[in-house]
Order: C-alpha cells, then sequence, then structure tokens
C-alpha cells in the first residue's frame, strides 16, 4: 500500500494515481474491506510516512498522510501503526486525528525516548522491534537497569539463526549475560 502513497511510486492515471484523494483509495479499500470481513475492533494499518525503503520518495508527507488517517479514523480500528520516520510535526498531527490506539515504534531510539512517548501520549503502545530480537529477555533487562544487546543487522535475514537464537540473555540471579 505504501507504494499507492508515494507520488514517485505510483504513477497510475486511473482512479488510483495522481491525487492525494487518488493515491489514498486503495489503502481506504483495502483497510475498509478487511475491516468489513474481520470486524474493525481486529484490523489495524501500519504506515511509514517518509521512508525510502525500495526508492521511494514522499516529498508530500504532511498532505498524504493526514488525508490517509482522516479517511481511516472514522473506521473505529483497532489500531494505527506509525514507523516513525523522524518528522515529530507530522507525527504529532496523525495522534491527534487518530481516535484509537497508536502503536509506535522509532526504530533506533532508547527506551527513555520511547517511555517519554508513552507518557506525553503521544503513543498508546511502543513497538521494540529489533530491540526485543537482540534481548529476549528484554523485560527482565529494563526492571534489572541492565544493558541490553545491541541487534547485529549483518545477521537479520541470513538464512539461519544467528542472530535470532543467539543473543546472550540476562542471568537474574547474577546480573550479567548468561552463556
Amino acid at each position: 500500500m505504501h507504494q499507492f502513497l508515494s507520488s514517485n511510486a505510483n504513477q497510475r492515471t486511473d482512479q488510483y494515481g495522481g491525487s492525494i484523494d487518488n493515491r489514498i483509495r486503495f489503502a481506504v479499500e483495502v483497510v475498509s474491506g478487511v475491516a468489513d470481513e474481520i470486524g474493525a475492533g481486529r484490523t489495524g494499518l501500519r504506515i511509514s510516512p517518509g521512508t525510502p525503503l525500495n526508492d521511494i520518495e514522499e516529498h508530500d508527507t504532511h498532505d498524504v498522510y493526514p488525508a490517509l488517517v482522516g479517511e481511516l479514523a472514522p473506521l473505529n480500528l483497532a489500531y494505527l501503526h506509525v514507523m516513525h520516520g523522524g518528522d515529530d510535526e507530522l507525527l504529532r498531527e496523525l495522534r491527534q486525528a487518530w481516535p484509537s490506539a497508536l502503536l509506535l515504534n522509532r526504530a533506533g531510539a532508547g527506551l527513555d525516548t520511547r517511555v517519554s512517548d508513552l507518557d506525553t501520549g503521544l503513543a498508546d503502545v511502543i513497538t521494540v522491534g529489533s530491540m526485543a530480537l537482540a534481548n529476549p529477555d528484554l523485560p527482565a533487562r529494563v526492571r534489572a537497569g541492565a544493558p541490553l544487546n545491541q541487534p547485529d543487522r549483518a545477521t537479520f535475514y541470513g538464512g539461519d539463526h544467528h542472530g535470532y537464537t543467539d543473543y546472550p540473555t540476562l542471568d537474574a540471579s547474577q546480573g550479567h549475560d548468561a552463556a
């Protein structure tokens, strides 16, 4: 769906391309269709404003994403998951427009920043992605104030267990990493 939102990736000339209303149409129709089938309370959407994956460029995020959220908000979906691309002003605008749970992932941000998002009401849920992958005992580490393992991105999608099941865990009784 992200490709439909981007003016450089979406080169369509039909009702799904060109204007912002047309570019958001596909996402709105898909999410509405899913919500109709399984219920809005079991439906959510993840958006990634400004994410340049696959050479996508988005120069009009402040127009596209508020329009998308404005169309989706009345559906009363279970959640909106925002992959934060660094635009705090846009994030605040989306939070104000979104009526239900907002999940937020600030990739690369520390726990203090993420918890602050909860404390200020910017997010209802924080997601931790690779932080949880690298720390299979993340709740215990947070409770103990222990250091976190850093994710080894070179092992992501490597085809075997390395980088997925071989991170050290905290030995809670000793307060250090166990082998």
